[in-house]
């Protein structure tokens, strides 16, 4: 447990988050922005598992690009090289040029949304608390000497290294089953085909 959490708190993915993540917390509770818009700090925690759910199975999991390049090497970073090599502590992390991409995208819709740059701040601050969740349960579910301590934890983490290596076509949730259960894609082991390409998934084989 030790062990795992030294691993967490020492990446450069989580300790950059929790340094956005307080500064957003000062910034919103500074101002009345956090008690005028406290739903909002909320909208992205709820939205999570269906969120998580669509970026794994449609962006994550989008076809390799043949050419080769930098968009190539950004998409086997990202996700592909990491099903290549679940047990790379190192590919078990978000990027950070990744998270960049999509917080700065994110935010601008929010902004959009609220029509308030200031006040896209509340909801931004939700998505970093649940996004240093994320990092944790992943990081939990690649772990060999972590057992989950409830019944879902270990479901979670059964039906993770299920889409890992038995069938990766299936069990796209990471911090919850939500998302897998609502759209028929949370299945174990037994329902299923042993896949053949959990580990080159999207074409990628090198």
């Amino acid at each position: 447990m030790f062990t795992l959490f030294k691993n967490y708190i020492s990446h450069s993915t989580v300790i950059g988050f929790f340094f956005f993540l307080i500064s957003g917390l000062y910034f919103i509770t500074s101002s009345s922005l956090l008690l005028d818009n406290i739903y909002w700090f909320f909208v992205p925690i709820v939205l999570a598992p269906f969120y998580e759910w669509y970026v794994h199975k449609y962006q994550l999991h989008a076809e390799l690009t043949k050419k080769d390049g930098w968009y190539r090497r950004y998409q086997i970073l990202l996700h592909h090289g990491h099903h290549r090599d679940p047990d790379n502590i190192k590919l078990q992390f978000a990027p950070w040029r990744y998270l960049i991409y999509i917080y700065g995208q994110t935010y601008l819709l929010y902004s959009l949304v609220m029509w308030s740059f200031s006040a896209a701040v509340v909801p931004i601050t939700g998505h970093l608390l649940y996004h240093l969740w994320y990092e944790w349960m992943h990081l939990a579910h690649h772990s060999k000497t972590y057992k989950p301590m409830t019944a879902i934890g270990k479901r979670l983490k059964d039906s993770h290294m299920s889409h890992h290596f038995h069938n990766e076509n299936y069990n796209w949730g990471i911090t919850n089953m939500t998302g897998d259960y609502i759209f028929g894609t949370l299945k174990n082991n037994r329902s299923i085909e042993k896949s053949r390409t959990a580990k080159s998934i999207a074409g990628y084989t090198d």
